[in-house]
């Protein structure tokens, strides 16, 4: 199945499950149909979210450098800067 390109470092919205609404930066395309996520506050680098494609919807075009010496608290900024915020209770 294709879906709409990803890119790591783009910002995505999750259109099912419970973390549906919230935002989060491509880490890593694994597959054709699987992509791992983070926020930096929920999703952190050490346990990124793994999602299927057909759940997400492309927020911005912006892109996020990634490198190896990123923090989680880089990604949190980087929404907050692209006005994605999520809150601690969603």
């Amino acid at each position: 199945m294709t879906y709409e390109p990803l890119h790591e470092g783009e910002i995505v919205r999750s259109r099912a499950g419970r973390d549906r609404g919230r935002a989060f930066v491509v880490l890593k395309l694994l597959d054709e149909d699987y992509v791992l996520l983070v926020d930096g506050r929920l999703r952190t680098l050490e346990r990124p979210k793994k999602k299927k494609r057909r759940h997400l919807l492309k927020a911005s075009e912006t892109r996020m450098e990634l490198s190896d010496n990123l923090l989680n608290t880089d990604f949190r900024k980087f929404l907050a800067a692209q006005g994605f915020q999520n809150d601690r209770t969603e």
